[in-house]
């Protein structure tokens, strides 16, 4: 197969393309045209509508781990190969995962609004809420792949008190990561005191967590999300948990919406500093970030669509 000059261009997102073109060189052309054979995608949908105006893609890199935004069922049909890059930011993502778990277990966002509002919080007043000791609490985790696996070892310094759920791992994995593994989703709902998703965006993930879902947690527990926002069914239900009582804390990097609707309740009480904004941790999407994820996301991107273009074998296909 060969390719001419000009026929990888981005979708969007990135403005400044020196990484891109050190890798890519003459192949490399920022804008999309008539000529684009080979997409570099960050969170553009790519669907029939797209293909349609750009008839001659013939394979497609995206920058980061998920691939909701693209049409696989149309791109299995016009076979076109699409590639993902879920080797960079696992750290900063797991690193994310558990400043958020120390956060809302150790009660932080609280303690800090407790000694802002209350002078006499520092002459011993009474706490108004509870704290446990994290090495007394149990870690659940949904997926075991790379993020999953890696808030797992990190979260052993804390606690040995580690389950999780993951159909698709193999057996043995637990003893791989000496951790404890639960066959049945809701078993693991009632087990433990803090969950972390850490899944695909799919038609088994997609509105996951739902009220039933929430009803089988325990109470006074902590959810962590930092996978795909449509993960959660409707930001409602996090937010009637955290009223009840039913979440102690909730702590996200995705959202159902990105950027969140003017008219969701749960986000909107957390900008309006609503009572229950002290047990929300929100970030923008960003866990993955630092310089050095950032650089290594745009040169292995840039390194593996620079493998199919001289005929070697690609990383990471997922068609």
């Amino acid at each position: 197969m060969e390719f001419k000059e000009g026929i990888v261009s981005i979708t969007d997102h990135i403005s400044e393309y020196s990484i891109e073109k050190d890798q890519l060189g003459k192949y490399f052309n920022p804008k999309l045209t008539d000529a684009t054979e080979i997409l570099l995608v960050w969170h553009k949908v790519i669907d029939e509508g797209f293909f349609n105006q750009y008839k001659n893609i013939r394979a497609i890199f995206r920058y980061g781990v998920g691939f909701d935004n693209i049409d696989l069922e149309f791109c299995k049909k016009k076979n076109i190969l699409v590639c993902n890059n879920p080797d960079y930011g696992v750290d900063e993502v797991s690193d994310s995962a558990i400043a958020m778990i120390l956060n809302l277990t150790r009660g932080i966002n609280e303690l800090q609004s407790f000694a802002r509002e209350n002078k006499n919080s520092w002459l011993g007043d009474e706490i108004p809420f509870k704290l446990f000791r994290l090495n007394n609490l149990k870690l659940g985790i949904i997926g075991l792949g790379r993020i999953g696996g890696a808030i797992a070892r990190k979260f052993k310094v804390f606690s040995k008190n580690i389950y999780f759920y993951d159909p698709y791992q193999s057996s043995g994995i637990e003893k791989t990561f000496d951790i404890k593994r639960v066959d049945n989703l809701d078993a693991l709902l009632k087990k433990v005191d803090i969950l972390s998703i850490n899944t695909p965006l799919n038609y088994e993930t997609k509105g996951l967590v739902n009220k039933n879902f929430i009803s089988k947690m325990k109470n006074d527990s902590i959810l962590i999300n930092l996978s795909r926002g449509e993960i959660i069914e409707n930001a409602d239900h996090i937010k009637n948990a955290l009223i009840s009582g039913k979440l102690r804390g909730y702590g996200t990097d995705v959202w159902i919406n990105e950027p969140p609707l003017d008219g969701d309740k749960l986000y909107s009480s957390w900008i309006k500093n609503h009572s229950i904004s002290k047990k929300i941790l929100i970030t923008p999407h960003t866990a993955y970030y630092s310089e050095e994820a950032l650089f290594e996301c745009r040169n292995n991107t840039a390194l593996n669509c620079l493998n199919y273009i001289n005929g070697n074998p690609v990383k990471n296909r997922i068609i």
